[in-house]
């Protein structure tokens, strides 16, 4: 503990000096409490009192001392403790050694020594002597009020038993209707969960120390066992000290976190006889079966299993709305001064990073849809592309930097009145995976399980500029890939989540043959489904062998530079684009890998977005992000894209 920290501690005990100091003046019981209420607080807030000890040497690895007593003129003995250095230092010689304890593992030493009579406070001033039965009454007050307040959090269950208790007494002469009784116990096993989520407590009855008889868990404690008037066994638990009490007979009860009696009453019943639990049985009773105990157990493992798969995505998607923005606007400009012949191979300057592509623009313009409807809606997407075209939004300066053909032809069709299923051009470049974009994000929210809504939404989104089977197929395909190395799905390696990812898309959409009727007619069962919920779906079967090459990471690594066929095309730039992945070893060399190529403007856009999923935010070279013009309008719409859809 370093002295700024010891500090701390010691300043919370200036309560207690002060109210010693009263008492002094005072000596009434008004004042007298009032010392005990500043310990009690102290106890509380985890400060710190020094305990005057001599160190006595190690046993069994944990650090002994010896306690140093001042004796009172009757012959008692007392623990010396001062509130700071300076008490302390009103007797050098005899109290040089001091230990800073907390206050409350203070009380439980002196309450627990075999010699000790009480401590005695800044014995050297003002002096305040506390008996070793009142430093007993005190920490019993502290440790009770801390267990009832835990106990607080299981009301929850008590209300749904009594709940229960009051329905079930309506049918004293009939039999309670099976759906009324499922519908009771579902409210106390909520409940239950609900505890366990606040890490509530309960008491349970426990064998007292003197006698023999019990369940021994740990060595330790002896659980009382009760027989239910059926036969059954089971360990008592309550929900409150009042119901420990309402028995005539004194009951032993330790509190217990809730999930931990539940482990306890699982462990129990493989040693032994054991059918459950009997919860509050000296009033409303309510018998937890042993199933139904096993299924909280696991209730509870499933969801801490969720938690933290959830607290990992979470940290995996952080900084994720930035990582893909300013990656894709690093890769547009890039690819833009290459194309403009600015630049021909690394370190590029400053104007390499001062243009924005149309097919920036417009996926800036689909973010901003994203946040303002707060939900997926075509129309204002082609609304805020109609803003960039007629009035300059999104711009970089004002400035149109180049055309893309399937982006003013929807635009275009767009203006004339057409709906947005009918705006896309039959036209399958490289544009549509840029654009995709933020819908290819949506499948990275925390929690989502990819289906064939999220198919028909790329679907959707795709085809408000490019109405192409092939173009829907590398759309959902590049945009499985980036979900992927986002979040680390089908394996730690790069090669595993790439291959994972085409046979993903690819199962979907391969032709399984039949090997009799009946799984012939399932076959044909689960496709007319496919088709309802993805309407492309026949198309984008017979497309079905371009996936073929994207399944086969191996042999990507093995084809040869010369060999990419690079037209601009989605389905050729999406595989130079992995290639570029497979032969790089970070962020920043598979961007200018992808410069150095002749594949066109947009495959520095694919591999600077699916390089940053898989290499993170920060692996992104500082000066490229400091000489990014725009950045600053590109980080409000990620941040509140990050809050809108992932936090």
């Amino acid at each position: 503990m370093d002295e700024k920290e010891i500090k701390a501690r010691l300043k919370m005990a200036e309560g207690l000096r002060n109210s010693i100091l009263a008492f002094s003046d005072h000596r009434d019981q008004e004042h007298l409490n009032l010392v005990f209420q500043a310990m009690e607080e102290l106890v509380l807030k985890a400060g710190g009192l020094l305990l005057a000890a001599d160190p006595a040497g190690e046993k069994e690895g944990q650090q002994q001392i010896t306690l140093k007593f001042l004796k009172s003129e009757d012959g008692k003995s007392f623990a010396a403790v001062f509130t700071d250095e300076e008490e302390k230092r009103g007797d050098d010689a005899e109290n040089a050694n001091a230990l800073l304890l907390p206050a409350g593992e203070l009380l439980n030493i002196v309450a627990n020594h075999p010699t000790a009579d009480g401590l005695v406070i800044n014995p050297f001033s003002n002096s305040f002597i506390m008996q070793k039965e009142a430093i007993q009454a005190l920490y019993n007050k502290i440790r009770t009020d801390s267990v009832e307040e835990k106990l607080k959090d299981s009301v929850g269950i008590s209300q749904a038993i009594s709940q229960y208790y009051e329905e079930q007494q309506k049918y004293t002469e009939s039999e309670m209707p099976e759906e009324m009784r499922r519908a009771g116990i579902e409210k106390v096993l909520q409940a239950f969960l609900q505890g366990m989520e606040k890490n509530a407590q309960l008491l349970v009855a426990i064998v007292p120390p003197e006698k023999k008889e019990g369940e021994v868990m740990d060595g330790q404690v002896l659980f009382n066992h009760l027989s239910t008037s059926d036969g059954r066994d089971a360990i008592a638990v309550f929900t409150s000290g009042e119901e420990v009490r309402k028995n005539k007979e004194a009951t032993a009860a330790i509190a217990m976190p809730v999930i931990e009696v539940l482990k306890a009453a699982v462990h129990i019943s493989e040693l032994g006889k054991m059918d459950g639990m009997i919860i509050n049985p000296w009033s409303q009773s309510f018998f937890l079966s042993l199933n139904l105990i096993k299924w909280l157990v696991d209730a509870r493992e499933r969801r801490d299993k969720l938690s933290k798969e959830n607290e990992e995505k979470k940290s995996l998607t952080k900084d994720l709305s930035q990582n893909m923005i300013f990656s894709s606007l690093i890769g547009g400009s890039l690819g833009l001064a290459k194309e403009r012949a600015l630049i021909e191979k690394p370190p590029f300057g400053k104007e390499a990073f001062s243009f924005r592509p149309t097919i920036n623009s417009i996926v800036l313009s689909e973010f901003h849809s994203l946040n303002t409807e707060k939900r997926l809606s075509l129309q204002d997407i082609m609304e805020k592309m109609y803003d960039w075209k007629s009035k300059g939004s999104y711009l970089l300066d004002g400035r149109v930097e180049d055309s893309v053909e399937a982006i003013e032809a929807a635009i275009m069709h767009y203006a004339t009145g057409k709906k947005p299923g009918e705006l896309g051009s039959d036209l399958a470049d490289d544009s549509v995976l840029c654009r995709i974009l933020p819908f290819s994000l949506l499948l990275c929210r925390r929690l989502h399980q990819f289906s064939d809504l999220d198919r028909a939404m790329l679907h959707d989104n795709a085809k408000l500029t490019h109405n192409n089977p092939v173009a829907l197929l590398m759309a959902e395909l590049y945009s499985y890939i980036l979900r992927n190395l986002v979040l680390h799905i089908g394996g730690e390696s790069l090669e595993e989540e790439l291959s994972a990812a085409a046979s993903y898309v690819g199962l979907f959409y391969e032709e399984a043959e039949a090997e009799d009727e009946e799984e012939a007619r399932m076959n044909e069962e689960a496709k007319e489904q496919h088709r309802e919920d993805v309407k492309d779906y026949d198309l984008l079967v017979a497309e079905y062998d371009r996936l073929l090459p994207f399944m086969n990471v191996e042999e990507i690594k093995a084809k040869k530079e010369e060999e990419l066929v690079l037209d601009g095309s989605a389905e050729h730039s999406l595989y130079a684009a992995l290639w570029v992945l497979l032969h790089t070893a970070s962020y920043q060399e598979a961007v200018e890998k992808a410069v150095e190529l002749s594949g066109g403007k947009n495959l520095p856009i694919l591999v600077s977005t699916l390089a940053a999923a898989h290499y993170g935010f920060t692996a992104i070279p500082k000066d490229w992000l400091e000489n990014l013009s725009g950045r600053e309008e590109a980080y409000e719409l990620a941040m509140e894209w990050q809050q809108r859809w992932l936090n």
